[in-house]
Order: structure tokens, then sequence, then C-alpha cells
């Protein structure tokens, strides 16, 4: 006994070993993978195969993970195929693994088709979801996944529709049409195939998940900010310069404000830092898009830049170009200030203390207007008249008789 079995070890190790030197000269199509649930069943037809009823002769159906297991063609086995085409009937936990299909050309060389089984149970349909669809069109149209549908297709099945597990009346199309959807319509959506083989009826189901996202609507990219073309600034300070665009309604994915300083990217600049922030506004779901450059200290060289700010959109961009000036210093308008406050103080000090000296200097450069007085008036002067020399008495008669009238009368206007 123990010799024979040292005898089968050998046949065993030499038929695997030439399995798999003869797998190796085929070529490997590519691998296919599909989760399906418990109770259903599974109809598979490699892409790579053009006519899945070929003869039976030149495939070879095996399940080689988690063990080796050959496939056979007869029908009472839940798992069997027929040419390139394989089955999976009231399909179990167990059934999961890796399968391989040879197939033998008429040129005699040969093609290995693999396809990959992940089984779950009942409870876990949102495991086995074909991808999502979304996108903002209001009318909304599902298709049956592919597997569910072939299979339909091939069998002449009828298909019903489900929404996270309820039955949807009156549809038994591929496809499903959902006029103005909305967020009420999210879910999974399941394909259900009914369809009949030797005589039995069997269901293949296939999902897919349906968001409905907010309309979008790419409109022409505005610049916000910066408004003017120049900007002025104190030279040896940090500024920061904002790029603001509207770009539309959620279309933050397609929106970006960036600055450019000479045409040149901001990255990697030293003493320049630039930071994007793009975000949908609740609740209006408009789109903006704001890059803020930051300039450390600023440079003599910062006055010959050109700072270019980008809004690119979906469709359009547009740009806007600021260039930096250098604000001039407030000292020379607070002397001037200073002065002007200075010369005021003083005047008004000049004039409440020499009122009347200044009224009777400036009064022949501004003489008075209006009707002449007709009336006569008198001078009276006082005077000490004894006790004085001639030549004093005489230059006070002069100034009494002749000078003071003369004033009097051809400067002030009296009679």
């Amino acid at each position: 006994m123990d010799a024979l079995l040292f005898l089968l070890i050998p046949v065993g190790v030499t038929f695997a070993s030439e399995r798999t030197s003869e797998l190796s000269r085929c070529n490997n199509m590519n691998n296919e993978s599909f989760r399906l649930l418990e109770g259903e069943a599974f109809y598979f037809s490699p892409i790579s195969v053009n006519n899945p009823d070929l003869p039976e002769e030149d495939f070879t159906w095996y399940k080689n993970n988690p063990q080796f297991e050959n496939i056979t063609t007869e029908e009472e086995n839940s798992i069997h195929y027929h040419g390139g085409a394989l089955f999976f009937l009231n399909i179990s936990s167990t059934d999961s693994g890796h399968y391989t299909a040879r197939q033998t050309m008429p040129s005699g060389n040969c093609q290995l088709h693999h396809v990959t089984i992940t089984v779950y149970n009942t409870s876990s349909r949102g495991q086995t979801t074909y991808g999502r669809d979304q996108n903002s069109q209001l009318n909304k149209m599902l298709t049956c996944p592919t597997p569910a549908q072939q299979t339909c297709e091939t069998f002449s099945g009828i298909f019903t529709w489900y929404k996270d597990g309820s039955l949807l009346q009156g549809e038994h199309e591929p496809k499903m049409r959902i006029n103005e959807a909305s967020k009420a319509h999210e879910g999974i959506y399941t394909c259900m195939c009914t369809w009949t083989h030797n005589h039995r009826e069997y269901n293949s189901s296939a999902s897919r998940r349906l968001i409905v996202l907010d309309p979008i609507h790419h409109g022409d990219v505005q610049i916000l900010s910066p408004v003017n073309n120049e900007q002025f600034v104190d030279k040896g300070y940090s500024i920061k310069l904002n790029c603001s665009i509207f770009c539309g309604n959620n279309v933050a994915r397609s929106c970006e404000a960036i600055w450019t300083i000479n045409e040149k990217n901001v990255t990697g600049m030293d003493g320049y830092h630039q930071t994007i922030s793009t975000e949908n506004e609740n609740p209006s779901k408009y789109t903006y898009s704001t890059a803020t450059l930051t300039i450390d200290k600023v440079s003599a060289q910062d006055f010959q830049h050109v700072f270019k700010c980008s809004g690119e959109g979906y469709y359009r961009s547009a740009f806007k170009t600021v260039t930096l000036k250098a604000r001039e210093s407030a000292i020379p308008l607070v002397i001037g200030c200073v002065c002007v406050l200075f010369a005021s103080v003083c005047a008004a000090v000049l004039i409440k203390c020499f009122a009347i000296d200044l009224a009777l200097f400036f009064r022949p450069f501004f003489p008075l207007s209006g009707n002449k007085d007709p009336r006569m008036y008198d001078a009276y002067v006082v005077y000490q008249a004894e006790g004085l020399q001639r030549a004093t008495e005489d230059q006070l008669c002069s100034f009494i008789m002749s000078s003071l009238p003369s004033v009097l009368e051809d400067k002030f206007g009296y009679r």
C-alpha cells in the first residue's frame, strides 16, 4: 500500500506540471469579475469569445481557486458549461472563486479566458452594484447593467425593476426613464431578469445606485477682484492680493482662480505664497474661486512685475492684470498742514490784537462805497497852547488848519 502511494504521488506531480506547462503556452485574455447574490443564476460568456455556441470540444472549463475542479457539461450540476458559456444555477457562497476556460483555436493555438466570481448574501445587495448613475440632467435614463441585460436578451427573459427592494409597477424594459428627477428618486435600482433554462425559471439581477446632482450651469467667467489695474502699496511691507472669480452654479470642479507673475507660475518663487479656494455658496449654489497671493516684503522689483489674475471655467476663461505703485509719503502733507495751521493761528492773533491798526492801515486801499454823506461835521482838536515854542506852535497850527482838514475831507469824505 505504501509503495503504491509513493508511485501515485510522482504521477500527480507530473500531471500538474504538464498542465501548467501546457497552459503557459496559451494566450491569456483579460480577467473579468462579477459580484453575485446567493440564490440567483448567472450566465457568463467571455467578451473575447465572439460566438459562445462554438462546439463544446473547443473549450475546457475548470475552477482553479480556492482548489482545482473540473467543470462538466452535465446540466444536472448547478455549474456547467455549453461551449464558451458558463452557467451558474442557484448560486451559493461556495461558488466564489476564479474560473478559467481553455479554448482551442482552429489554428491549433489556445486562449485562456478568466472570470472571478464573488458571492454575497441577499442582505448585501448594496455591495453588488454596477457603479453609480450620477449627473445633473433633469431627466434620467437608467440602463440595466450588462450581465442581467445580456442574459435576458439571450434567453428572451422578462425585465422587472425594483427601487431599494420595492417593485416598480409597469417597468419591463431594459431602460427606465425618470422624469424631473429629485433627491427623492435617489437609491439602488435593481434590474431583475427572469429567464428559463431547461424548463426551469431563474432570476438574474444587477443594480445601479442613482445619485441626483444639483443642476449645473457653466457661465462666463467673471473677474470680481481686483477691480483696478493699479494698486498702491508701501515698499518694504507685506501685502495680499485677491483674485476672485465667478463661474456659474455647482461647477466647483471646473472653476479655478490663479495668480501668475510675468506669465510664470508662482509656485516655488521665494517671497511669494499662493492659496486657492473654490466652493459652491449655499443656498444659491453659486460657484466662486479665490486665489490669495501673499508678498512677504514688497521690493523695488515688484513695481516692475505684471501680476495676472486668471480665471479658468469649463468653456471660457478671463484675466486681469495688476501693477503695483509706490504710495507717496504722507510726511510732506503733514508738514504743509502744520504750516497752514500755524499761519492761521498767527493771523488770528494779529487780527485780534491789532484790529484797529490794521483797519486804518488798509482803509486807503479799500475806500468806502455808496452815496456821499451830505451832512457837515465839526472837528474839535484839544491841545496844549501855553508854554510852546514858536516853531512847535507853528507846526501844530499847520497840522490843525491844513493837514488834518485835508486828510478828513479828501481821504475820508468828511465835509
